[in-house]
């Protein structure tokens, strides 16, 4: 158990190559900015961090398939997980926890942030709406979002001390991809676990472990953004840009840790900008755009992708299917 009260990052990490690969350069990038060396990893395969993070202090948790059942809890619930991992890192650590999911690289130095914490002061990563807003996404693939509002909108919640929660669609959903806790915020998991079982099972809704983060975080704290610090790339086409990144990186890896945390540091200042203006990112901007009627934005776009690679098969036939779409309107 660690005794001391530097902040300690707290990882998962399972199930193939490519998630290891997000991991490692989540550990190094905080490493990296911050000087800290701490942390404690939930993972399935211990060795293939051994093997790439020697000198790291860090603690490895196995996640064997029991485990990983018992924190999903009876809801089954892959999303419960996080709250599990983060109560048991809490025993392991009496200082500040600073969680992150593996699709995570820190940009700057957490420190300054991890000093604003106390027991009325948390962060999660963004704001990103309120409830409100889940009853305006279209149907069916808003489905999930629809139910959860109706179900909040209806239903009285209680906390796990039989106490009620006041849950409603004023309040809002903020990215929990990343948390940064003191201490005495451990006392708020057992409600995070009450709403979560109530939220999941009748919504089936994949976001209730992060509605739950929210509503009592932002019941019982000054909540606060902490995306200055660190990048969270979980939109599908940024995590493939990133895992093709990745696994060219670990080919030329360096060997040296000094080496591999200035390489990290440097190219997690960039990375950002990169992973914003990459092919395959203004590729999709340009297709959602489309798809939302904005023509004028999704030709805009289109330009900027010719000009990075102007043959695409696939890419052309989209634009060309939108073009006639579009053409299509302005006649009617």
């Amino acid at each position: 158990m660690t005794s001391n009260k530097q902040p300690c990052l707290v990882v998962q990490s399972f199930g193939k190559e490519s998630e290891y690969r997000r991991a490692i350069f989540c550990l190094l990038s905080y490493a990296a900015n911050s000087g800290n060396y701490t942390a404690i990893l939930f993972t399935d395969n211990p060795a293939y961090f051994q093997k790439h993070l020697t000198g790291f202090a860090l603690d490895i948790i196995l996640l064997t398939p029991e485990k990983i059942k018992s924190m999903r809890g009876e809801i089954d619930f892959l999303h419960r997980m996080k709250i599990a991992l983060i109560e048991e890192a809490f025993t392991l650590h009496d200082g500040p926890l600073l969680y992150a999911d593996s699709d995570t690289f820190f940009v700057a130095d957490p420190m300054p942030l991890v000093q604003q914490l106390n027991s009325q002061t948390a962060f999660m990563h963004t704001h990103e709406y309120q409830f409100d807003y889940l009853k305006t996404l279209p149907l069916p693939s808003g489905e999930t979002f629809h139910a959860f509002h109706k179900l909040i909108s209806e239903q009285v919640f209680k906390g796990y001390d039989g106490q009620t929660i006041a849950v409603n669609s004023t309040q809002s959903s903020w990215n929990a991809g990343v948390m940064f806790f003191h201490p005495t915020h451990k006392n708020f998991l057992p409600d995070v676990y009450a709403l979560t079982d109530q939220f999941y099972p009748t919504t089936r809704n994949h976001a209730s472990e992060q509605y739950a983060f929210s509503i009592i975080l932002q019941t019982h704290t000054l909540l606060k953004p902490c995306e200055s610090v660190i990048y969270h790339y979980w939109y599908r086409v940024k995590k493939e840009i990133m895992d093709n990144l990745l696994e060219t990186l670990f080919l030329t890896w360096p060997t040296e840790k000094n080496e591999q945390l200035n390489h990290v540091r440097a190219l997690a200042q960039t990375l950002p900008s990169d992973l914003s203006n990459h092919i395959l990112t203004l590729r999709d901007n340009a297709i959602q755009a489309f798809h939302e009627n904005q023509f004028k934005t999704g030709y805009r776009i289109t330009f900027r992708a010719l000009q990075k690679k102007p043959f695409n098969g696939k890419f052309l036939r989209d634009v060309a299917y939108h073009t006639r779409r579009a053409i299509k309107q302005w006649m009617t």
